[in-house]
C-alpha cells in the first residue's frame, strides 16, 4: 500500500512542470537548510578544510546554494523519465565522448569513469545511457525498499544497469568484459582495508583502491567524466569526459595502485 501511495504522488510530481517543481523542490530545501544545523556545521567544517581562506559569509553562500541545487536536482531526478533524445539535444553538450569511444571501440578496451557526487550525477549516467551507449554504475541501496525500487528504475530507464555496491566485484567484472562502460562514485571517505590514504583537498582520506586494481587487473581505461550546471541557464548541463589516466602495467602492482588512486583524486 505504501508504495503504491508513493508512486501515486511521483505520478502527481512529474505532471508538475519542471520550472514549477524545481521552484517548490528548492523551497522545501532552504526551509531544511534554515532547520538543519547538524549538516550546515558539517558543511562549515568541510569548507574550512578544503578553502582555509574562505570566509565566514562565502561558506554560508555556499552552503544555502548547495541546499537549493539539491532541490533543483531532485526535481530534475523526478522528470528523468521525460528527458527523451530531444529534450537532451536542447539541453546538454558532451565533451570528450570521443575519449571513451576509442578505450571500448578503438582499442577493444574495457573502461571505467571515474566521477563524484557533483553537479547532477544522476543526469550524467542517464544522457549517456540514453543517447551514447547503455552503462552500468555501481550505488549503494537505499535503507527504504520502497524508495530503493523506485529510484533504481529510473536509473534504469535509459537502459543502464545499477551494480549494488555489495555485488560490485564480480558484476564490474562481467560488466567490463561485455565492453560495457562502469561508472564509479569515488569521492566518499573509505574503511582502511578498501582503500589507501591520498590527498583530498588539504588532508589526507581513504580513497577506495578498486578502480586501481580493477584498471590493473584487467587492462582497463579509467577515464574522468563529470557534468557542469550551466549557471547562465538552470536546466542546462555539459556532459565532459577526459582521456584516460596514465597506468604502467609493468610497475611494482601495489606501489601502482596507490599512484593511481591518488591520481584519481587530483
Amino acid at each position: 500500500m505504501k508504495e503504491k501511495i508513493a508512486r501515486i504522488f511521483l505520478r502527481f510530481l512529474e505532471s508538475v512542470p519542471l520550472p514549477a517543481l524545481a521552484s517548490f523542490c528548492e523551497w522545501v530545501m532552504l526551509l531544511v537548510h534554515f532547520v538543519d544545523r547538524k549538516h550546515r556545521r558539517i558543511a562549515r567544517i568541510n569548507l574550512g578544510i578544503a578553502f582555509p581562506e574562505m570566509g565566514d559569509a562565502e561558506a554560508d553562500r555556499i552552503i544555502r546554494a548547495c541546499y537549493r541545487q539539491m532541490g533543483t536536482s531532485a526535481a530534475e531526478f523526478v522528470h528523468i523519465p521525460k528527458m527523451d533524445a530531444a529534450y537532451i539535444r536542447e539541453h546538454f553538450r558532451i565533451e570528450g565522448v570521443e575519449y571513451t569511444r576509442e578505450s571500448l571501440e578503438g582499442r577493444n578496451q574495457p573502461a571505467m569513469v571515474m566521477t563524484g557526487h557533483f553537479g547532477n550525477w544522476e543526469l550524467l549516467s542517464h544522457v549517456y545511457g540514453k543517447v551514447i551507449a547503455p552503462a552500468a554504475f555501481i550505488v549503494r541501496p537505499l535503507k527504504s525498499g520502497i524508495l530503493d525500487r523506485i529510484v533504481t528504475e529510473r536509473r534504469e530507464c535509459a537502459g543502464n544497469t545499477v551494480i549494488r555496491k555489495a555485488d560490485s566485484a564480480k558484476e564490474v567484472t562481467k560488466v567490463l568484459r561485455k565492453r560495457i562502460l562502469v561508472g564509479i562514485l569515488i569521492d566518499q571517505n573509505v574503511d582502511r582495508h578498501k582503500g589507501i590514504l591520498a590527498d583530498f583537498f588539504t588532508r589526507k582520506a581513504y580513497t577506495t583502491f578498486g578502480i586501481a586494481r580493477l584498471a590493473l587487473a584487467m587492462n582497463a581505461a579509467i577515464h574522468p567524466g563529470f557534468i557542469f550546471r550551466d549557471p547562465a541557464r538552470k536546466f542546462h548541463h555539459v556532459l565532459r569526459f577526459g582521456p584516460p589516466l596514465q597506468i604502467d602495467p609493468g610497475a611494482p602492482r601495489d606501489e601502482e595502485v596507490a599512484r593511481v588512486t591518488r591520481r584519481c583524486n587530483e
